[in-house]
């Protein structure tokens, strides 16, 4: 299409038509993402969250990809705001930053969160925060932004209070009395010190060789209990990872069955791996179907 030659008419009614596509695709894009999160589709290719799915395999910036999330999710609870998005009554941008507010502040009453809606339709981005903050005060998301601005540095813009910033500065000092500590210094040191504390909580206290012949012996489980031995063997064969491959998240970590309980899977090492929470919930899409795992 060459624009130039488009007369006046035709150039503000192709504009038009653009704009409503440009909306209806908006829309696309949050069914997408509710009926990925719905399957799991992302574990597929090891990635063991959608909000990893969607900054690493579609590129998203993190905010991107959380507000996509948040107001996704709102989308499925209330399908009417489609209508309202298409008829530009609401923003799709609107939408996030309420739907991220609404996250925020826990607001879990559907009424209350339509009433929300209902009143920020037909405003400007602007007026949308202004009447956030005007319901929540400080507690109306704050935008931090993560921006790489070297080949192993990245700089990470956050807002906090006037109490906190007194904290960090009075812990800068107890921490170091020979010098004035900087954020990024205390920062590096406390979360050293939440790793190495959270680190130890999840190493299994006995470390466990399977006994002789254990793993020949086919005993029907008539428990899903599993020995903290057999446990604790595992999470070293795995080293705290998700042993899906390509995964290796060390989150939300769980014991799946390879033969599924269910089907006469016994409580053994090799039938036992660590799977992450989305790995194993797709595992059992897999072998159970969807329906059957949304009845769980």
């Amino acid at each position: 299409m060459e624009i130039q030659k488009l007369n006046d008419e035709k150039l503000l009614s192709e504009i038009h038509s653009l704009v409503q596509k440009e909306r209806k695709i908006g829309i696309l894009i949050l069914r997408f993402i509710c009926e990925i999160e719905k399957r799991k589709s992302y574990a597929d290719l090891g990635y063991a969250s959608l909000f990893l799915y969607l900054t690493k395999e579609l590129s998203f910036s993190e905010s991107e990809a959380y507000t996509r999330i948040q107001a996704a999710k709102l989308l499925k609870e209330f399908p009417i705001l489609e209508e309202k998005i298409v008829s530009g009554k609401l923003t799709t941008t609107n939408l996030t930053l309420i739907a991220c507010t609404l996250k925020k502040n826990n607001i879990e009453d559907k009424q209350q969160k339509l009433t929300i809606i209902s009143a920020n339709e037909n405003r400007s981005k602007v007026e949308v925060q202004k009447n956030l903050f005007t319901l929540f005060g400080n507690n109306s998301p704050q935008k931090e932004t993560t921006k790489q601005v070297g080949i192993n540095e990245v700089r990470i813009s956050v807002t906090i209070s006037d109490q906190l910033l007194q904290k960090m500065n009075r812990l800068k000092s107890l921490k170091n009395r020979s010098k004035i500590l900087s954020n990024q210094e205390l920062l590096e040191i406390l979360v050293d010190d939440a790793l190495e504390k959270e680190t130890k909580k999840l190493e299994p206290k006995i470390s466990l060789k399977p006994e002789k012949g254990s793993e020949q012996k086919k005993v029907q489980p008539t428990t899903r209990y599993i020995s903290s031995k057999v446990k604790n063997a595992v999470w070293l064969r795995a080293r705290g990872r998700c042993e899906f491959h390509g995964c290796k998240s060390t989150n939300y970590l769980q014991y799946d069955h390879q033969t599924p309980f269910s089907l006469g899977g016994e409580n053994s090492i090799t039938n036992l791996r660590l799977f992450c929470s989305a790995h194993n919930l797709r595992e059992g899409i897999h072998k159970f179907g969807l329906e059957k795992m949304q009845r769980r």
